[in-house]
Protein backbone atom coordinates (compact mmCIF):
# COMPACT_ATOMS: atom_id res chain seq x y z
CA UNK A 1 0.00 0.00 0.00
CA UNK A 2 1.36 3.57 -0.73
CA UNK A 3 0.94 6.62 1.30
CA UNK A 4 0.42 9.69 0.76
CA UNK A 5 4.24 11.75 0.55
CA UNK A 6 2.95 14.43 2.50
CA UNK A 7 1.72 12.39 5.51
CA UNK A 8 -1.91 13.04 4.49
CA UNK A 9 -4.62 11.38 6.69
CA UNK A 10 -5.65 7.78 4.82
CA UNK A 11 -9.18 8.18 2.74
CA UNK A 12 -12.06 6.84 4.68
CA UNK A 13 -13.22 5.01 1.71
CA UNK A 14 -16.60 6.66 2.06
CA UNK A 15 -18.18 9.29 -0.83
CA UNK A 16 -18.26 12.60 0.84
CA UNK A 17 -19.90 15.61 -0.21
CA UNK A 18 -19.57 19.14 -0.53
CA UNK A 19 -16.14 20.32 -1.61
CA UNK A 20 -13.26 18.06 -1.97
CA UNK A 21 -10.94 18.18 0.51
CA UNK A 22 -6.99 20.23 -0.23
CA UNK A 23 -5.50 16.88 -0.27
CA UNK A 24 -7.72 15.21 -2.88
CA UNK A 25 -4.58 15.14 -5.63
CA UNK A 26 -3.05 13.18 -3.42
CA UNK A 27 -5.60 11.15 -2.07
CA UNK A 28 -6.93 10.38 -5.65
CA UNK A 29 -3.76 9.26 -6.60
CA UNK A 30 -3.01 7.21 -3.49
CA UNK A 31 -6.26 5.59 -4.39
CA UNK A 32 -5.65 5.26 -8.57
CA UNK A 33 -2.25 3.32 -7.07
CA UNK A 34 -3.57 0.86 -4.87
CA UNK A 35 -6.66 -0.17 -7.48
CA UNK A 36 -3.52 -0.45 -10.55
CA UNK A 37 -1.78 -2.38 -8.00
CA UNK A 38 -5.01 -4.51 -7.02
CA UNK A 39 -6.84 -5.31 -10.38
CA UNK A 40 -4.26 -3.65 -13.34
CA UNK A 41 -4.59 -0.48 -14.97
CA UNK A 42 -6.81 -1.73 -17.72
CA UNK A 43 -9.24 -3.26 -15.16
CA UNK A 44 -9.57 0.00 -12.89
CA UNK A 45 -12.33 2.42 -13.95
CA UNK A 46 -12.30 6.13 -12.69
CA UNK A 47 -15.29 5.58 -10.99
CA UNK A 48 -13.32 2.68 -8.75
CA UNK A 49 -10.63 5.48 -8.12
CA UNK A 50 -13.12 8.36 -7.24
CA UNK A 51 -15.41 5.58 -5.05
CA UNK A 52 -12.29 4.51 -2.95
CA UNK A 53 -10.51 8.33 -2.95
CA UNK A 54 -14.15 9.41 -1.72
CA UNK A 55 -14.45 12.34 -3.94
CA UNK A 56 -16.54 12.77 -6.81
CA UNK A 57 -16.01 12.21 -10.66
CA UNK A 58 -15.76 15.81 -11.12
CA UNK A 59 -13.49 16.41 -8.32
CA UNK A 60 -11.26 13.57 -10.53
CA UNK A 61 -11.50 15.50 -13.70
CA UNK A 62 -10.46 18.71 -11.74
CA UNK A 63 -7.14 17.63 -10.85
CA UNK A 64 -6.52 14.90 -13.56
CA UNK A 65 -7.34 14.73 -16.99
CA UNK A 66 -7.25 10.84 -17.29
CA UNK A 67 -6.82 7.73 -14.72
CA UNK A 68 -3.21 7.77 -16.72
CA UNK A 69 -2.04 11.15 -15.81
CA UNK A 70 -2.55 10.53 -12.41
CA UNK A 71 0.59 8.82 -12.37
CA UNK A 72 2.51 11.52 -14.34
CA UNK A 73 1.18 14.46 -12.55
CA UNK A 74 4.23 15.40 -10.59
CA UNK A 75 6.23 14.90 -13.74
CA UNK A 76 4.25 16.64 -16.29
CA UNK A 77 4.45 19.67 -13.75
CA UNK A 78 7.99 19.77 -13.56
CA UNK A 79 8.11 19.21 -17.89
CA UNK A 80 6.11 21.96 -17.75
CA UNK A 81 8.51 24.10 -15.16
CA UNK A 82 11.41 22.95 -16.91
CA UNK A 83 10.06 24.02 -20.70
CA UNK A 84 9.17 27.58 -19.30
CA UNK A 85 12.59 28.03 -17.45
CA UNK A 86 14.01 26.86 -20.90
CA UNK A 87 11.47 29.37 -22.61
CA UNK A 88 12.59 32.13 -20.77
CA UNK A 89 16.14 31.76 -21.37
CA UNK A 90 17.73 29.35 -18.58
CA UNK A 91 20.91 27.07 -19.89
CA UNK A 92 19.36 23.51 -20.78
CA UNK A 93 21.04 21.90 -17.70
CA UNK A 94 20.42 24.33 -15.18
CA UNK A 95 16.71 24.09 -16.34
CA UNK A 96 16.45 20.15 -16.06
CA UNK A 97 18.30 19.94 -12.75
CA UNK A 98 16.27 22.80 -11.28
CA UNK A 99 12.91 21.03 -12.25
CA UNK A 100 14.31 17.72 -10.75
CA UNK A 101 14.43 19.63 -7.34
CA UNK A 102 10.51 19.58 -7.53
CA UNK A 103 9.88 16.23 -8.88
CA UNK A 104 8.11 13.88 -6.14
CA UNK A 105 6.50 11.19 -8.67
CA UNK A 106 5.84 8.58 -5.68
CA UNK A 107 2.94 6.70 -8.31
CA UNK A 108 5.09 6.99 -10.92
CA UNK A 109 7.61 5.64 -9.01
CA UNK A 110 5.02 2.69 -8.24
CA UNK A 111 3.90 2.21 -11.29
CA UNK A 112 7.81 1.49 -12.71
CA UNK A 113 8.92 -0.67 -10.19
CA UNK A 114 5.16 -2.77 -10.75
CA UNK A 115 4.88 -1.63 -14.46
CA UNK A 116 3.92 -5.21 -15.21
CA UNK A 117 1.93 -6.38 -12.10
CA UNK A 118 -0.69 -3.02 -13.33
CA UNK A 119 -0.07 -3.70 -16.94
CA UNK A 120 1.37 -1.19 -17.64
CA UNK A 121 4.91 -1.38 -18.91
CA UNK A 122 3.40 -0.70 -22.69
CA UNK A 123 1.71 2.62 -21.18
CA UNK A 124 4.89 3.65 -19.27
CA UNK A 125 6.86 2.74 -22.67
CA UNK A 126 4.62 4.94 -24.12
CA UNK A 127 4.20 8.06 -22.57
CA UNK A 128 7.94 8.10 -21.14
CA UNK A 129 8.96 8.41 -24.97
CA UNK A 130 6.09 11.40 -25.20
CA UNK A 131 7.27 13.36 -22.26
CA UNK A 132 11.18 12.67 -23.73
CA UNK A 133 9.98 13.94 -27.23
CA UNK A 134 8.50 17.09 -25.16
CA UNK A 135 10.95 18.25 -22.97
CA UNK A 136 13.91 17.28 -26.27
CA UNK A 137 11.76 19.60 -28.17
CA UNK A 138 12.39 22.61 -25.92
CA UNK A 139 15.85 21.89 -25.28
CA UNK A 140 16.40 21.73 -29.15
CA UNK A 141 14.54 25.39 -29.34
CA UNK A 142 16.75 26.54 -26.72
CA UNK A 143 19.97 25.44 -27.85
CA UNK A 144 19.11 26.31 -30.93
CA UNK A 145 17.98 29.99 -29.88
CA UNK A 146 21.76 30.28 -28.85
CA UNK A 147 22.97 29.79 -32.30
CA UNK A 148 23.90 25.72 -32.46
CA UNK A 149 22.50 24.50 -35.50
CA UNK A 150 19.42 22.07 -35.79
CA UNK A 151 20.91 18.91 -36.13
CA UNK A 152 23.04 19.35 -33.13
CA UNK A 153 20.96 20.90 -30.32
CA UNK A 154 18.24 18.02 -31.87
CA UNK A 155 21.10 15.28 -30.67
CA UNK A 156 22.38 16.83 -27.59
CA UNK A 157 18.30 17.97 -26.32
CA UNK A 158 17.87 13.77 -27.27
CA UNK A 159 20.55 13.34 -24.70
CA UNK A 160 19.86 15.38 -21.98
CA UNK A 161 15.94 14.55 -21.98
CA UNK A 162 16.80 10.53 -22.02
CA UNK A 163 19.79 11.13 -19.26
CA UNK A 164 16.79 13.03 -17.14
CA UNK A 165 14.26 9.88 -17.82
CA UNK A 166 17.06 7.13 -17.63
CA UNK A 167 17.65 9.16 -13.85
CA UNK A 168 13.90 9.05 -12.75
CA UNK A 169 13.58 5.03 -13.66
CA UNK A 170 16.96 4.70 -11.70
CA UNK A 171 15.86 6.70 -9.13
CA UNK A 172 12.13 4.15 -8.85
CA UNK A 173 14.31 1.20 -8.71
CA UNK A 174 16.46 2.24 -5.87
CA UNK A 175 16.04 0.91 -2.75
CA UNK A 176 14.85 2.39 0.38
CA UNK A 177 15.56 5.08 1.17
CA UNK A 178 15.81 6.26 -2.20
CA UNK A 179 18.61 9.08 -2.91
CA UNK A 180 17.80 12.43 -3.69
CA UNK A 181 16.41 12.53 -7.65
CA UNK A 182 18.39 15.51 -8.23
CA UNK A 183 21.83 13.79 -7.67
CA UNK A 184 21.12 10.99 -9.85
CA UNK A 185 19.82 13.83 -12.31
CA UNK A 186 22.91 15.42 -11.91
CA UNK A 187 24.77 12.07 -12.71
CA UNK A 188 22.82 11.24 -15.64
CA UNK A 189 23.00 14.94 -17.20
CA UNK A 190 27.21 14.06 -16.18
CA UNK A 191 27.28 10.74 -18.39
CA UNK A 192 25.00 13.10 -21.24
CA UNK A 193 27.89 15.60 -21.63
CA UNK A 194 26.20 18.55 -19.87
CA UNK A 195 27.90 21.23 -18.52
CA UNK A 196 27.15 22.73 -15.16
Amino acid sequence: MCTASNNTPRYSGQMSSGRPRATSRSTIAEAATELFLERGFAETTIADITQRAGVSRSSFFNYFSSKSAVLWAALDDAIHSAVEALRAGAAPSAALRAAAVHIQADSLALAIIHGSVMGLSDELADERAIRTGILSRAVSDSLVSTGMARLEADVHAAALSSAVFAAIWAWAASDAPRPALSGLVDRALGAAGASR
